[in-house]
């Protein structure tokens, strides 16, 4: 499989170096990630300046950018800066002309993120905002965190990533889905189970349903992989907001 790797704590964070070489053993990766940290970026990305990369090892980069800004330009070959604006939401943007990364990626995988992201947090996470900019290839992006702020091995993690991408054929999701996942932090819980989690951006509209939320997951001690869907249409409120501006 051919890998695309980033993060929003930057290249030299051991999260992804741990990632970076697990994944090595049996896919083809290219790593580009922020300079510095960038965490609690989101979407966030750069179009007023120009960006500037630096090659650090063969298929390994640093970007003076944001986590969306190095997906979009190992994606496209430029920053955002550079593309044509008026063609940037185009579908015939030549991904295997790419001056950085030498293939065109099957995923994205944002992480390993020290610290959860759960619930309405993953708006604000620069791990998952890269995912959610890798939506579109082959398979569904994941985003990987793991449930502490104090780890220093990621191997778990890592670990259960390669275990998913062993399998990811046979997942069949929507366009434009991601998987975010939460390792437990396994010097509290070493035998973690993964389980199928639910997010929520508000967490008191959770109904009290057989699927697990992924906070709940987390606190026992599994290991939460959330499928989330990126749509914005709701043909429901379309309705009732035309209705509505019918009255003014």
């Amino acid at each position: 499989m051919k890998i695309l790797l980033t993060n929003d704590d930057g290249y030299d964070h051991p999260g992804i170096k741990t990632l970076y070489s697990e994944l090595c053993k049996n896919h083809e990766v290219f790593m580009m990630a922020p300079d510095v940290n960038k965490s609690g970026f989101g979407s966030a990305l750069t179009f007023l300046t120009p960006l500037k990369e630096n090659k650090i090892d063969k298929n390994i980069y640093s970007l003076d950018g944001t986590p969306v800004d190095c997906v979009k330009t190992s994606l496209n070959g430029k920053s955002l800066f550079e593309l044509d604006l008026a063609n940037l939401e185009s579908e015939n943007l030549d991904l295997g002309n790419n001056e950085l990364c030498p293939f065109t990626p099957d995923i994205v995988i944002s992480g390993i993120n020290p610290g959860p992201n759960l619930g309405p947090v993953f708006l604000y996470s620069g791990t998952v905002g890269a995912a959610i900019e890798g939506r579109n290839l082959k398979y569904p992006a994941i985003a990987v965190s793991v449930a502490s702020f104090e780890i220093s091995d990621y191997g778990l993690a890592a670990k259960t990533v390669t275990s998913l991408l062993e399998n990811i054929d046979d997942l069949d999701l929507p366009e434009n889905s991601i998987l975010n996942l939460n390792v437990p932090d396994h010097n509290i819980f070493p035998n973690p189970e993964i389980k199928i989690t639910k997010t929520f951006l508000d967490s008191h509209l959770i109904p009290n349903e057989e699927v697990m939320d992924d906070f709940s997951c987390l606190e026992v001690g599994h290991i939460s992989l959330s499928p989330i869907k990126i749509n914005t249409f709701d043909e429901a409120s379309i309705k009732k907001a035309g209705d509505w501006l019918e009255q003014f």
